[in-house]
């Protein structure tokens, strides 16, 4: 499994894909930039729509996923509870657990540049 790097260029988050079709789109795609804002749960950015399963998707989250899902790259760090509430989504990848609390150090608006760990 790859490991991706998010950063804002201050604070670095790394995150492990998983296997999915979706991640592998997303790990050909690297680097990257996007650009987003913190709801409050997560830190959404419009990227263009990639290839996916739609077996392969999910009701539901995990604080800490990664999600591509509907032309949006989220981070999503809050809103477990809740998250099956907002139907089906495309987790990619889950962030480290010891970077999970970097999270509420990116500012409210955010560039985030994601690329491959080396």
């Amino acid at each position: 499994m790859k490991t991706i790097r998010i950063t804002d260029g201050k604070t670095t988050i790394r995150a492990v894909l998983n296997g999915t079709m979706a991640a592998k789109d997303l790990e050909k795609r690297l680097p990257f930039e996007c650009s987003g804002s913190d709801s409050g749960i997560d830190f959404c950015c419009p990227i263009p729509r990639g290839i996916f399963d739609p077996v392969e998707c999910q009701t539901g989250w995990k604080n800490g996923d990664i999600c591509l899902c509907n032309g949006w790259f989220a981070i999503l760090y809050g809103g477990e509870e809740q998250s099956k509430s907002f139907g089906t989504v495309m987790i990619v990848g889950h962030i480290l657990e010891e970077d999970l609390p970097l999270v509420k150090e990116f500012p409210e608006q955010v560039t985030f540049t994601v690329e491959a760990e080396k």
